[in-house]
């Protein structure tokens, strides 16, 4: 991929619904940048081979691509994609979703910026239960710290979001109104 000004490589990670979904959006209409979700990758992949997006599924996919390609895969598949969109997205791509710290090196090797968006629990779940995406709004905010908890594994593990936290450029606190989130956000990012 050319790495160079013209095409900005954004990596984007966070707690789950801390506007990482918004950025993105807002990324690719305002400055033409691509949104690219690993998450889209592994349920597409999922549904192809086993007829499912079911979450044991998704892990049981997400795992096969790893011992297939290296731990990085699910940014290179992204990268790869972008080829085909860098037409119509010249400001380059955002890839989200990644929750493995070799996903996160393979931008940053790429000359990638890594963003981090972070918002209080209490924030973070008032915004999934309104979002309403599959059983999402069923689950107590226990069980959402709990989920949470069993999903960011300790900051060495392989599979940390803290640990992307640790080595992010930019770390955004969302808890602010929308729009003014994405107005730092850009800033942050020199758009």
């Amino acid at each position: 991929m050319n790495t160079s000004h013209s095409h900005i490589v954004i990596g984007l990670a966070g707690t789950f619904a801390s506007g990482k979904d918004s950025l993105a959006r807002y990324l690719e209409e305002r400055f033409a940048i691509k949104h690219i979700s690993t998450g889209d990758i592994v349920r597409e992949f999922a549904q192809e081979r086993y007829g499912s997006v079911e979450r044991p599924i998704l892990y049981k996919t997400a795992n096969e691509l790893r011992d297939q390609r290296g731990f990085s895969v699910l940014s290179e598949i992204a990268v790869e994609r972008y080829e085909s969109y860098k037409e119509s997205y010249p400001g380059g791509v955002c890839i989200s979703g990644f929750r493995a710290w070799d996903e996160a090196k393979f931008i940053k090797e790429l000359g990638g910026t890594l963003v981090y968006t972070d918002a209080a629990p209490s924030v973070r779940y008032k915004r999934m239960v309104s979002r309403a995406r599959d059983d999402e709004k069923l689950i107590s905010f226990e069980e959402f710290i709990e989920r949470e908890s069993e999903e960011n594994g300790g900051i060495n593990s392989q599979f940390s979001i803290l640990g992307i936290k640790e080595r992010a450029d930019i770390v955004l606190d969302t808890e602010m109104d929308l729009q003014d989130f994405l107005n730092e956000a850009t800033k942050a990012l020199g758009l």
